[in-house]
């Protein structure tokens, strides 16, 4: 059987190389697990070291566990400043996305002084983001062409707080940019500090894929930038 060399697998790894480089430029990559590129037969991946725990996530326990867990196993794409945990997987067969998880979890401990508050209370970039007072839940954006089905199972959507039937259609995938951006600008950005605007830009889009009855529905659009 031949081996799939998906160009867009390579696009998407180097969409998150460019994130992750600016991320760290910016100062709020606290660590990081570079993107990883897998071939089996006619299916590519692109994933992290540590993506085999990301199942620890499905797991009925409390969410602090959850995270702790994902943390002491360093099962994330990039780890902010604050604690905040990115994990971005893709996997093509040839040339066409079948499944994506671009999740986030936040850390439980918006005040995380734990060795040295006042080098803490030194890093203004750092006091600037946790001083809020946010209650943290974990989001994922999925998509998922073996389980898709119309309205119940929208091929993209999105999960708050990981709730089993909570599945918001989304209009289209995410590229890394996209996810990227969605969380820096919803959660991270503040009046001094702006992520977003020194981003690499867009590389590429992925084409629509919500159905008629979906889009019906309250549902998220993902912008064309191509």
């Amino acid at each position: 059987m031949r081996r799939s060399n998906s160009k867009m697998a390579k696009t998407i790894m180097r969409d998150l190389k460019g994130l992750l480089a600016a991320l760290i430029e910016l100062g709020i990559a606290d660590d990081q697990n570079f993107p990883a590129y897998r071939i089996s037969n006619n299916v590519c991946e692109v994933t992290f070291d540590g993506a085999e725990h990301v199942s620890i996530a499905m797991d009925d326990i409390d969410y602090e566990a959850i995270y702790r867990e994902l943390l002491e196993k360093r099962s994330y794409t990039v780890k902010l400043i604050d604690g905040g945990l990115l994990q971005l997987m893709y996997r093509f067969e040839d040339e066409r996305l079948v499944r994506h998880r671009l999740a986030y979890y936040p850390s439980p401990d918006l005040r995380p002084f734990p060795d040295d508050p006042d080098a803490y209370l030194r890093d203004e970039l750092f006091l600037d983001i946790v001083s809020r007072h946010i209650i943290p839940f974990p989001l994922r954006f999925d998509f998922d062409e073996a389980a898709a089905c119309d309205v119940d199972h929208p091929l993209c959507h999105l999960t708050l707080g990981d709730v089993k039937y909570c599945r918001i259609p989304v209009s289209a995938p995410l590229t890394p940019r996209w996810f990227i951006e969605f969380i820096l600008r919803n959660f991270y950005q503040t009046e001094k500090y702006n992520f977003v605007s020194d981003l690499p830009n867009h590389l590429f889009d992925f084409r629509q894929t919500i159905t008629e009855n979906e889009s019906r529905l309250i549902h998220m659009v993902i912008p064309t930038k191509s």
